[in-house]
């Protein structure tokens, strides 16, 4: 159960308690380990809006087998 605290100056604080489990929520329990000193809430709104990311990972899938095409750059190397 969430616990809402509003606040007189329209802040809302929100206290959750959350199982992680290994194998189902790795990207979560990482992003909590390595969470720098007191910014955990912040990691977690920013996940919360935008999903876990792992900033490793975005560049994985990049394909390398196509030449960059610059033609649109309107350079004359």
């Amino acid at each position: 159960m969430a616990t809402n605290s509003p606040q007189p100056n329209g802040n809302l604080v929100v206290t959750v308690r959350l199982t992680l489990r290994p194998g189902r929520d790795d990207d979560l329990i990482a992003l909590i380990q390595n969470a720098p000193y007191r910014a955990l809430a912040g990691l977690v709104r920013e996940s919360m809006r935008n999903g876990v990311v792992s900033r490793v990972c975005a560049f994985e899938d990049a394909a390398d087998d196509q030449p960059l095409d610059m033609s649109d750059l309107g350079l004359d190397l």
